[in-house]
């Protein structure tokens, strides 16, 4: 690719600079498309959250299990607490 203030010398250095050109033109509006698409971003978070949280529990099946149980406890003594007040 030639330097901004340096013409090209011959007609295949010109392709050459016009194709890495648009080239980048291409990944930069994919990039920007793909920032712009939020919906889609989000989508692709909640997916990879889940197939995290699904790793998790599958490696690690009782301290999830004990944190549900402790959760389930806690929610359950408010609402007693709640009840008796």
């Amino acid at each position: 690719m030639s330097t901004p203030d340096e013409f090209p010398r011959d007609p295949e250095q010109a392709r050459t600079d016009i194709e890495l050109t648009r080239q980048e033109l291409g990944e930069t509006a994919q990039a920007l498309a793909y920032k712009l698409n939020v919906p889609a971003r989000a989508k692709e978070q909640l997916q990879h959250g889940t197939t995290k949280v699904k790793e998790t529990v599958q490696h690690n099946p009782v301290p999830v299990i004990a944190t549900g149980a402790v959760a389930a406890l806690a929610v359950g003594g408010v609402i007693t607490w709640r009840i008796r007040r």
